[in-house]
């Protein structure tokens, strides 16, 4: 990591950078607000996703206590991920006019309510209705709208930022089961619901209202960087591209892979005869993984390049998943959960990196909409298809397995979709 990497850290932890020190790119004022920003998009994420993320925990419970199957539950986050992929380009094109701060807000004070909402559950269509429709409405926007906004602040560490930022989701994925299975273990489900609905609007409302798109005339670049901050495809010269549908499909093999393992790993490791808690744990160690994997792969990318790193993260994934399979001990297993968190974060942060440089931002909201579309389909499939072929077969490991195919291909269609003509190199 060289010294402009450890100074654009230092306000993060409350310190400013070393007397004397200037880059002539961008204003120490400026960097700093970019970096308030990357904070409090960091902290809606979290702030959201600390209570999404226990859904897997839910799983076991909500079967248990209902008698419905793993795979008809399973429809509830998927039924999330599609209706928020639908209106995902609208809500992508409201955020490149109107900003970050009123829709953010919005959706936390919906989530929050919904949650709530989520403890009076009585029948399957309720858990439908509640956690997927209208929860998918409420969290369109919480990784397609800060992921843009972050985007647009930075252009040099664009890595480094959106690592950090991505890193408050996955943070979400470290506390949030544990959170919600310590909660039902002492106070039931209902009232974990309404807890997690509370966390929502303590968290993320407040985060919300600190972000927002940087100056349209920043002092301090030089007007290469100002080029490259705005330039880019329009939204019609994005769509009429091959790239833009080849990364859609790459990012909903993408998707396909993560959710399964989200919401099915508590599950799958439970099967073991391990407790609720024990199997919690699973999920934390990923989580864990996938923190580490933001940051440390963002900083790859600056430096070694976005395609390289892509390759190698898409490489430890594949082998990790194919290695769980092979059903190891549980410490064996804590490991590869870790290596797998590690480079499925690395994946999708450059992902989002690689579709930033080969588009621009000049309407990256509504790119991001129609990218995360695709993300959400696949995720949308993941948890569903694993769900029913556990109940057809017993095993979570034809799933696994299909998943890992899906990740090779995933690789080809990002080289494919990020190869970049002469003509529009300017702007990366």
């Amino acid at each position: 990591m060289n010294a402009d990497v450890l100074v654009d850290l230092l306000p993060l932890v409350g310190f400013a950078p070393p007397r004397g020190y200037h880059r002539d790119h961008m204003s120490d004022v400026r960097r700093r607000q970019g970096w308030v920003v990357v904070g409090a998009c960091s902290l809606v994420m979290f702030g959201v996703w600390n209570s999404h993320a226990g859904f897997g925990v839910f799983l076991p419970v909500l079967a248990g206590e209902f008698g419905w199957s793993r795979g008809a539950i399973s429809i509830a986050p998927s039924l999330n991920l599609i209706i928020g992929g639908l209106i995902a380009f609208a809500v992508g094109a409201a955020s490149d006019r109107y900003g970050p701060r009123l829709i953010l807000t919005t959706s936390a004070l919906f989530v929050g309510a919904l949650f709530a909402l989520a403890s009076r559950i009585d029948a399957l269509w309720h858990l439908y209705l509640v956690l997927g429709v209208l929860l998918g409405v409420a969290m369109s926007s919480v990784y397609l709208v800060p992921t843009t906004t972050v985007s647009r602040w930075f252009v040099d560490r664009r890595g480094l930022a959106l690592g950090i930022l991505l890193a408050g989701l996955n943070l979400a994925f470290v506390t949030g089961p544990r959170l919600s299975a310590s909660l039902i273990a002492r106070f039931g489900w209902r009232t974990t619901y309404l807890v997690l609905g509370a966390l929502v609007w303590v968290l993320a409302i407040p985060g919300s209202m600190l972000t927002r798109f940087p100056p349209a005339a920043a002092g301090g670049r030089t007007d290469t960087d100002r080029a490259a901050a705005s330039g880019g495809s329009s939204l019609g010269e994005a769509l009429a591209d091959r790239r833009l549908w080849l990364l859609v499909t790459a990012w909903m093999l993408l998707g396909f892979n993560q959710m399964m393992m989200s919401i099915h790993l508590v599950s799958y490791v439970k099967d073991q005869g391990v407790t609720l808690e024990r199997a919690s744990l699973a999920l934390t160690i990923l989580g864990t993984g996938t923190i580490v994997g933001r940051i440390l792969f963002g900083v790859v990318s600056d430096r070694v390049g976005t395609k390289p790193t892509f390759w190698f993260c898409l490489t430890i994934q594949i082998v990790s998943l194919l290695a769980i399979v092979a059903a190891p001990s549980l410490s064996t297993l804590d490991f590869l959960l870790f290596g797998f968190g590690l480079s499925a974060a690395g994946s999708d942060t450059t992902l989002v990196k690689g579709a930033v440089e080969t588009f621009g931002v000049r309407a990256i909201g509504a790119v991001m909409g129609v990218l995360s579309l695709g993300w959400r389909c696949g995720a949308a499939l993941g948890p569903t298809a694993a769900g029913f072929i556990y109940d057809a077969m017993g095993s979570y490991v034809p799933a696994f397995v299909l998943a890992a195919g899906g990740l090779a291909l995933s690789s080809a269609f990002f080289t494919l979709g990020t190869s970049t003509p002469p003509e529009r190199r300017g702007y990366l």
